[in-house]
């Protein structure tokens, strides 16, 4: 009897353990995450009795969830793929909203500016307008700043949630790691039994954690999960964990990158990161934040650039030539805030790097990353950081500056270390739609007409006419004074089909230009655009006739004559040419020239080459005329020889009938003008003279040296200079109101205050001013002694000036006297020296530094940058004028060119500023709507998975209530076994008792 006794307690066990797991499924129906679990029987070994073999009962084998691996990774990769999507289509969809707003999108603010643009362009003389101009400028730059702090806020909250879920992230890791632990001790105290709770809890931790990363897990096999995030980067193995936390990014320190910590090693994972919300953050972070953060400053850089480049073109209300419109895209805080070194270079921390925009339509809309790459310290290499391909590979030479250059910008190496290993970002766009500001602050600025103006004289017989004429760039030889076209010009016809262009500085006396142009064909009856310029030229300028130390004193006979010479140095050139059609370049004998050696004998000696044309011509200024008080002797002024301040007789043979015959007492440039241009040796000559009734200027035109003599008293004199005026450029604060020649201004306000000059044949120079100047008069003498200590050399003095626009220019004069009884003052300029090279002709100066020519040439063109036609029939000696505008305040002609830049394509080459914008939007459009399809079909994906895995794995109420009844059934048939067995033996019991 005790057999069937045990049989029916074993019985009653098992079927108690099935009702508690069944009760246990029903209780966790709602439980997020739980496996429904099952009994598993095994029948107890049966034994051998009387001659049968009896069952001895049931056993409980085992209790296990019903769980599959693959939907349970099907689950987890299908829930990080949707949280992905999701969230990137939820950041997209800001993104997207910002930018199509019509009260915070760029597209009506253009739309705004160009409405205004066009009003002036239809009345360019009313100053509202131009105001109205101004503000709706405003008013767009004020929208790119918008956009540009939504976005960058908006990277800012991106940081924060990165650090955030990476602590998610690792918090997982860790209870992971913990549950491993746990789980590996309870199978071994088990002996080999899982504990389903606990896996349940781990697969949880799982899911959880491919909601912020795509996760891959790996059996380890003793049961251990390993679980690797990204592109295999370990974030649990076995009992273990490391620790993924953000940071600022090593490159970029304004975006924040995530790293893996194992132990002590620190490990980058940003680019290895993906899936979950965490790879939907870095998703929408490069796929459209970055992106569109570029887009926007390319965008701002490519407005300003081109809005710049064509208001320089034009001349504002007053008649100044156009300044930038916008804050000039090169400033020097931009250029320097372009590059970022990377945490990890070496020390020294000395290095300089510029980047400069060359091209802003030609930029990409991405970041670039030079590195260093050994394995020595001048290889290198620039990688686009948005597509990771190497665009370019080099070497520098380490002698700075040094300038790689890539499309649309230019990174300047200036100074430093640099080392293998180094690395910098290179961010040519990102900043710059925050940068962008109006830089015109007064109606009057704003240039809306042409620098030139054109004309036909009055007395012309032909029926021709002469276009207005346009100006296409003003970094050309015919605008080197700023504001003025230099000089103007005389179309003068020889024939009906011939003309020359000639300089009409002086429209009583034009002279050839320099180079000249002469002898030009013209053609009646089609339209003939004039030559002003050969594109296809080049042209090489020397320097300028350089005053000596100081003039030469020449005593009274009988002491020798002293030759007062122009202090030229010699110049060894070398001349190749290179044949165009076969490549093949032939050289030439070299040129050497003789010290002192005039301009026009340099420029006779260069046009015997073939392929070289050269002219001569010299310039000198006198000045600040001035009279001795005490005066005794009677000032003799000489010109190359010939005295300009003789009295003459009738009948005299040295002046024609226009010369002034009384002797001008003071001084006057008036006076020495009218005898140099009556002289009939001069006019032999080609010396001419013009006064402004202040400054005499003499011209050589074919490059002979100037030489003066002065004899009188010690008072009586002049001030000597090469006409060269050196103009300052502001590299500090600007005035708070505009510098003058009659006001002091306090400098030790608001500053710093400073400005650069080249100095030809010296270098770049600075100046700061600090002062409090009561005065103008002592603010000239401010700038004038800063001018004296930047470390240039000079002879004579400086003679500053300040122009309309308050900028500050300055040139040495030299003081020339009369030397009393004794003697004379000697002084003699040289001239300068124009070379025009055809196609393929090469020439090289192989003398380092003298007084001129640069020992590195740079050809320019010879274009003057203006065109000009004429049309129609001419007769010999019409003539037509172009020069500079002197009625800016009611033309419109550059107004027209910079309403016409809304139509060009300026960006890229194919696209308009509001195509190129709606562009951005249409991509930030197309991947919002792709991520929502995206979201919506892998949500679908994911609800799939998760009813397959809760079919599988999940409780069934009707299941578990049948399964209760079946074990309810066998438990109460269990326990009537045991009934049975008990009146069995109690039966027993009284039968033997």
């Amino acid at each position: 009897m005790p057999d069937i006794l045990n049989i029916a307690i074993s019985g009653l066990k098992a079927q108690q353990t099935a009702l508690s797991i069944t009760g246990n499924n029903i209780t966790n129906a709602g439980t997020e995450g739980y496996s429904r679990q099952t009994v598993s029987f095994t029948e107890n070994n049966s034994q051998y009795r009387g001659g049968v073999w009896v069952g001895s009962g049931v056993t409980v084998d085992s209790v296990r969830r019903i769980y599959d691996e693959f939907l349970t990774g099907q689950l987890r990769s299908d829930t990080s793929e949707f949280n992905e999507q999701d969230t990137l289509a939820s950041y997209a969809q800001q993104i997207d909203s910002l930018l199509a707003d019509s009260a915070t999108g760029i597209q009506p603010g253009l739309e705004s500016y160009f409405d205004a643009m066009q009003t002036v362009v239809d009345d360019p003389s009313s100053l509202a307008g131009r105001e109205v101009l101004i503000s709706q400028a405003s008013a767009l730059t004020d929208r790119f700043d918008v956009i540009s702090d939504q976005l960058q806020q908006q990277n800012q909250v991106l940081n924060g949630q990165m650090a955030v879920m990476a602590q998610q992230v690792t918090a997982i890791a860790e209870s992971i790691a913990s549950l491993n632990q746990d789980i590996q001790f309870a199978v071994g105290y088990a002996q080999g039994d899982e504990p389903n709770a606990l896996m349940d809890q781990r697969d949880r931790l799982i899911l959880q954690l491919s909601e912020l990363v795509d996760v891959n897990v790996v059996d380890q096999g003793d049961n251990r999960l390993n679980v690797f995030i990204g592109n295999g980067q370990a974030l649990v193995v076995g009992n273990d964990f490391n620790t993924l936390y953000a940071d600022d990014g090593s490159s970029d320190p304004s975006r924040a990158d995530l790293y893996l910590k194992k132990g002590e090693e620190v490990i980058p994972v940003t680019n290895e990161i993906s899936g979950g919300t965490l790879g939907g953050t870095l998703a929408f972070r490069n796929q459209i934040l970055d992106p569109v953060i570029n887009q926007l400053g390319k965008m701002a850089l490519v407005i300003a650039e081109t809005v710049n480049e064509q208001h320089k073109m034009g001349l504002d209300y007053e008649g100044l030539l156009g300044q930038n419109f916008f804050q000039d895209i090169n400033s020097s805080d931009a250029v320097y805030n372009r590059a970022l070194g990377d945490d990890g270079n070496a020390n020294p921390d000395d290095r300089v790097l510029s980047v400069w925009i060359t091209d802003a339509g030609s930029l990409t809309a991405s970041d670039y990353q030079l590195e260093f790459v050994g394995p020595d310290n001048y290889n290198y290499r620039i990688r686009q950081v948005d597509t990771n391909e190497i665009v370019q590979k080099g070497a520098i030479t380490g002698l700075f500056p040094e300038t790689i250059s890539l499309p649309g910008f230019e990174i300047r190496l200036e100074d430093g270390s640099f080392q293998a290993g180094d690395e910098f970002r290179i961010l040519p766009t990102r900043n710059e739609a925050t940068a962008m500001e109006v830089a015109v602050t007064r109606p009057e600025q704003v240039a809306l007409a042409a620098p030139i103006v054109t004309d036909a004289a009055i007395g012309n017989r032909g029926s021709a006419t002469i276009s207005q004429g346009s100006v296409d760039s003003l970094d050309t030889i015919a605008f080197d004074q700023l504001g003025q076209m230099t000089p103007p010009l005389l179309i003068r016809f020889t024939s009906a089909t011939t003309y020359d262009v000639l300089d009409n500085t002086d429209p009583g006396n034009p002279v050839p230009l320099f180079p000249p142009i002469a002898n030009q064909t013209y053609v009646p009856g089609i339209n003939n655009v004039i030559n002003l310029g050969n594109p296809d030229q080049t042209a090489l300028t020397s320097y300028n006739g350089q005053l000596p130390i100081r003039p030469t004193y020449q005593a009274d006979p009988p002491a020798a004559q002293v030759a007062a010479v122009n202090g030229l140095a010699s110049q060894r050139f070398s001349i190749s040419v290179t044949d165009p059609d076969t490549g093949v370049t032939s050289k030439l004998p070299d040129l050497n020239t003789a010290p002192n050696s005039s301009a026009r004998s340099i420029a006779e000696q260069l046009s015997k080459y073939e392929g070289i044309s050269a002219s001569a011509r010299t310039t000198m200024e006198i000045t600040d005329f001035t009279k001795d008080a005490n005066g005794f002797l009677p000032l003799e002024i000489s010109l190359n020889g010939v005295v300009l301040t003789d009295t003459l007789g009738p009948g005299q043979s040295k002046y024609d009938s226009t010369y002034p015959q009384e002797v001008a007492d003071p001084m006057t440039p008036d006076f020495l003008a009218e005898r140099i241009n009556a002289n009939y040796d001069f006019q032999k000559l080609g010396i001419t003279a013009r006064s402004d009734g202040g400054t005499l200027t003499i011209i050589a035109l074919n490059g002979d040296d100037l030489a003066l003599e002065v004899n009188g008293d010690h008072g009586d004199g002049f001030a000597v200079s090469n006409g060269q005026d050196i103009s300052l450029t502001r590299t500090g604060e600007s005035p708070y109101q505009v510098l003058n020649e009659y006001e002091g201004y306090d400098f030790s306000k608001g500053g710093p205050y400073s400005w650069s000059f080249d100095i030809e044949n010296q270098g770049s120079f600075e100046i700061s001013l600090s002062e409090n100047y009561e005065t103008g008069e002592d603010m000239l003498a401010g700038v004038r002694e800063a001018l004296r200590t930047a470390g240039f050399a000079f002879n004579g003095d400086l003679d500053v000036a300040i122009n309309e626009r308050g900028e500050i220019s300055f040139q040495s004069r030299m003081a020339v006297n009369g030397t009393g009884v004794y003697g004379s003052s000697k002084l003699t300029l040289g001239g300068q020296v124009k070379i025009v090279l055809d196609d393929g002709v090469n020439l090289t100066s192989n003398t380092n530094g003298n007084n001129l020519f640069p020992a590195d040439l740079q050809p320019v063109e010879t274009w003057m940058g203006i065109n000009v036609s004429i049309y129609g029939q001419v007769m010999a000696g019409d003539e037509f004028t172009i020069g500079s505008n002197l009625n800016a305040a009611s033309d419109n002609r550059n107004a027209q060119l910079l309403s016409d830049l809304q139509n060009i394509d300026t960006v890229n080459g194919n696209s308009t500023y509001s195509q190129a914008y709606a562009s951005v939007v249409e991509r930030v459009g197309a991947i919002t709507s792709r991520a929502q399809t995206n979201r919506d079909s892998s949500e679908v994906l994911m609800t799939t998975s998760q009813e397959a895995l809760a079919s599988l794995s999940g409780v069934n109420l009707d299941e578990e209530a049948a399964a209760l009844m079946q074990y309810e059934l066998a438990y109460n048939a269990n326990a009537q076994v045991i009934q049975v067995a008990r009146d069995m033996f109690d039966t027993l019991i009284a039968t033997f008792g």
